[in-house]
């Protein structure tokens, strides 16, 4: 008789996983999260101005740029279908392979029997659940991350760079992966040199791609979403403790506030926001470090997002009703979908441990290859969230496959260690 760790096996689990996340949306209907509610208003918009997103006259429009391949495939099931539903079923399938990916990069790094570890956790996990029902933008991206993974791990590094630069264009997190699977590739000694201008190679080159589709329809070369400026300033300026002296830089008082007769397109209006965060920081340096902790905070304190999608009523006031804050209030007379919620804090507090057992166990092991990857993504992309982002539970969600990863390391380990 075959191992259960056999491929066929686990594919049996992962057919499972993806069967019910297929099921969940129509169970569970759409969820419309704020940043859903705005990718199909600006897809309607471009499609009425018969263009992709953005098109050339919405250049001088938008206010921002937001996470253009989320938008574009918004507006492409809406214009061939006439619906999201498409859509959602595509990043279904996409949840499905992501986690079939998982494993394969999971057995790679350490062998069938932790990957099994691995992938059983990942699939068991309740924030992993109904996440297709929506539109956000952290699904496609660790599809596009995932396999990215899995090319480094089949030795193909140009494709791995052309895949993270198309998870880029749902959401611009992909740098932070490129920058630790070039240390990734130094660790591991072999051929590195070559490996790493092969990364970066096809990372440029799609990139390139991508902007130059854009210049040829809009005039202006971007390739990827320009809001992070905007939203830094705003985090920075409405958590400083005390605003007053600083008014006097700024136009109106308010760095946050670009006057309409300057007629920016939104790719300047990006470099105004920055320009305007270099001025507050240059006065605030001590203010900028002391907010710090709190954006950490914000960042992990919970992974209860997904779970809106299993909220009988779902509205703008969605996440409210999942928040520490109210979980707390209203324990121990909770609903079903915050009991779910207060089950799930307690499995994700678990791998956050477990991943600080496992990444001490890779370190002692002298795995430094597990460790750089595991723990570079999360340690590289929680540094970028804290210096350039702003505090939100979502923004650590493409670190849950590493936090898993890391943790059933350790539990494997254990489990070699005490056999018994």
């Amino acid at each position: 008789m075959r191992p259960f760790s056999s491929r066929r096996h686990v594919l049996y689990l992962v057919a499972t996983f993806t069967v019910i996340q297929l099921l969940l949306i129509p169970l569970l209907g759409f969820t419309p999260f704020p940043d859903c509610n705005g990718y199909i208003a600006l897809a309607q918009q471009s499609t009425e101005a018969s263009g992709p997103y953005p098109v050339a006259g919405q250049m001088g429009e938008l206010a921002f740029l937001w996470n253009i391949g989320a938008v574009n495939m918004t507006q492409l099931s809406l214009w061939l279908f006439g619906s999201v539903t498409p859509l959602l079923i595509l990043y279904a399938l996409m949840k499905g392979a992501t986690a079939w990916m998982f494993y394969l990069v999971a057995n790679r790094l350490a062998g069938a029997k932790m990957a099994l570890v691995a992938l059983v956790i990942y699939l068991l996990y309740p924030a992993n659940y109904g996440e297709a029902t929506s539109l956000l933008s952290e699904l496609p991206f660790m599809f596009f991350s995932m396999a990215a993974l899995y090319a480094v791990m089949r030795n193909h590094p140009l494709m791995a760079g052309i895949l993270l630069a198309a998870g880029n264009w749902f959401r611009p997190m992909a740098l932070v992966f490129v920058v630790v699977l070039m240390v990734f590739y130094f660790v591991r000694q072999e051929r590195r040199w070559r490996r790493i201008a092969s990364l970066v190679g096809g990372y440029v080159l799609m990139i390139c791609v991508i902007g130059g589709i854009n210049y040829a329809r809009t005039g202006r070369f971007f390739y990827q979403a320009a809001t992070g400026w905007m939203a830094l300033m705003q985090y920075s300026w409405d958590h400083d403790s005390d605003t007053a002296p600083d008014r006097a830089f700024f136009v109106d008082g308010d760095p946050n506030v670009i006057p309409a007769e300057r007629q920016y397109d939104v790719l300047q209006k990006d470099s105004v926001w920055r320009s305007h965060f270099g001025i507050w920081l240059s006065h605030n340096v001590d203010e900028y470090l002391a907010q710090m902790p709190e954006k950490l905070a914000r960042t992990y304190v919970s992974d209860n997002t997904t779970l809106c999608a299993f909220l009988p009523e779902k509205n703008e006031q969605m996440y409210q009703e999942l928040s520490m804050e109210t979980l707390w209030t209203a324990f121990p007379r909770l609903s079903a979908v915050q009991w779910l919620a207060v089950v799930n804090l307690l499995f994700y507090y678990l791998l956050l441990v477990g991943a600080v057992i496992g990444l001490v166990r890779c370190v002692k092991s002298k795995r430094l290859d597990v460790a750089v990857l595991c723990g570079g993504v999360i340690l590289v992309g929680t540094a970028v969230l804290l210096f350039f982002g702003h505090g939100e539970t979502r923004f650590h969600i493409p670190f849950m496959p590493f936090i898993i990863l890391l943790t059933a390391w350790a539990f494997h380990r254990k489990a070699q260690k005490n056999p018994e």
